[in-house]
């Protein structure tokens, strides 16, 4: 027996959308944000400190401390920087020469095993008390 072509045509496109439909909602549901964790007014700075490890810059200011996370990812990373260091040269001359400023200031993560990292910069203020007060992207 054969089948109408339109049956098959319609059954096709069918078919077709249904797997469009999956694709899209399957792509807007993949990954969640990694910030999600981040209670204000409730998360510690420990509880952060836990999970990305130290912070790779922190300013200091009277309405808290602010904790600045870089992704690991070095594209994402802000751009290198350098500074001109000076070196004394022969005969009492000097010479200059630019020297680059790693992220974090050249250190090392205490903790070698670090599960996660912010996947983009990643702003924390904190309160006198060590409680998140607000998250900067």
């Amino acid at each position: 027996m054969r089948w109408p072509r339109h049956n098959f045509l319609s059954c096709l496109r069918f078919v077709l959308i249904s797997w469009g439909a999956l694709v899209l909602v399957g792509a807007c549901a993949a990954v969640p944000d990694q910030r999600e964790w981040i209670k204000i007014d409730q998360t510690t700075r420990e509880q952060v400190v836990e999970r990305y490890g130290q912070p790779d810059l922190v300013m200091a200011s009277k309405e808290g401390d602010m904790e600045v996370y870089l992704p690991r990812d070095p594209s994402q990373a802000a751009p290198r920087m350098e500074i001109p260091t000076a070196q004394a040269g022969p005969l009492g001359t000097m010479t200059t020469k630019m020297e680059p400023i790693n992220p974090g200031l050249g250190s090392k993560p205490g903790n070698g095993n670090l599960k996660e990292r912010p996947e983009k910069e990643l702003r924390i203020r904190y309160n006198a008390q060590g409680i998140v007060q607000e998250l900067i992207q």
